[in-house]
């Protein structure tokens, strides 16, 4: 049987690979929410409606894009800001309106997927990874309005089906983020962010994709929250996982000090703020990628999603190397 689902973000990283993951399905028709002005060149070629709008306008407005659907994946969300203010308008606001268009329709959806982050929870602060019983403690703008994206949603648990995914950092096709890194590793030179042992969790945009879409079927899945990503690993192992994919073998990984990473995250807000444009890396950020532990335990989102990455750490490098050369941006 044929279902009808709304994507929202399917211009971005995560939104147009799960775009491409449900017409993979092949049982589901594709509904899309983006702004006139957004770039949906990922998706080219997918057969989708397009209503016009974002989540920022006022419920009502949205009545159109979620009447008829049974699941929202409501994957949209603000990354990098000039204020703290537009982060909360973008992802708190604008899932509150999102939630209240579904909740005033007389045959909601069948579920409501929020797409939050890891950032929402904050880093551990042990050296335990984090689970989704850890206490919230985010220390960004970005992470804060994610973690009131979430508080709101379980204001409307009592009247539609909701599950919550936090992903951890992610890499592969379309990924910009980690860009830099890659360059680094091919110049020879990849410094360390940092003199401590980091560790994060890397997911593969892919696999990240597949556990939000999982969270569209899964019955068990309302009124739940999940870690999702890959494998928990560090700095050096990433470095060395790239060389090995560029087949380079002399790559020099000094550790950066900590002032030396803030000064330029000041200096880069600076930027941002004179040249009135966002960028990602700011003082916030800076402190987001110096945390010592960002490990995740995702044993949650295997159990009841029946979520398992597939793409290890070296396949996914190789894909994601192979998607910037064939841009021509490595």
């Amino acid at each position: 049987m044929t279902r009808r689902v709304l994507v929202t973000g399917a211009s971005g990283l995560v939104g147009s690979h799960l775009v491409e993951l449900l017409d993979e399905s092949g049982d589901v028709k594709i509904r899309l929410l983006a702004r006139q002005t957004s770039n949906l060149r990922w998706v080219e070629g997918i057969d989708y409606e397009k209503r016009i709008g974002d989540v920022t306008q006022p419920p009502a407005a949205l009545l159109p894009a979620v009447e008829g659907v049974e699941v929202v994946y409501h994957v949209a969300g603000c990354t990098k800001a000039l204020r703290d203010k537009t982060f909360f308008e973008v992802n708190a606001r604008g899932t509150e309106n999102l939630l209240l268009a579904c909740a005033t329709l007389r045959e909601p959806p069948r579920r409501f997927v929020l797409v939050s982050s890891a950032g929402a929870t904050g880093p551990s602060r042990t050296d335990a990874p984090l689970t989704e019983d850890t206490e919230p403690r985010p220390f960004t703008a970005y992470g804060r309005s994610k973690l009131a994206a979430e508080e709101i949603a379980k204001r409307y648990m009592d009247r539609l089906s909701i599950a919550v995914l936090r992903p951890g950092a992610i890499y592969g096709p379309r990924d910009y983020e980690l860009l830099p890194a890659f360059k680094a590793v091919k110049s020879g030179l990849a410094a360390r962010l940092g003199v401590s042992h980091r560790r994060f969790n890397l997911g593969h945009v892919r696999d990240v994709a597949r556990a939000i879409m999982l969270a569209g079927s899964v019955e068990a899945a309302g009124s739940e929250i999940f870690l999702v990503g890959g494998q928990n690993t560090d700095q050096k192992e990433l470095v060395k996982a790239i060389a090995r994919a560029m087949n380079n073998k002399r790559v020099w990984s000094p550790p950066l000090p900590r002032f030396l990473i803030y000064f330029a995250a000041l200096l880069s807000s600076g930027v941002g703020q004179l040249t009135r444009k966002p960028r990602i890396f700011t003082w916030g950020n800076a402190r987001r990628l110096l945390a010592k532990n960002w490990t995740m335990d995702i044993s949650k989102a295997k159990k009841i999603l029946g979520y398992h990455p597939d793409i290890d750490l070296d396949s996914g490098v190789k894909d994601a190397i192979n998607w910037y050369r064939k841009h021509d941006l490595l």
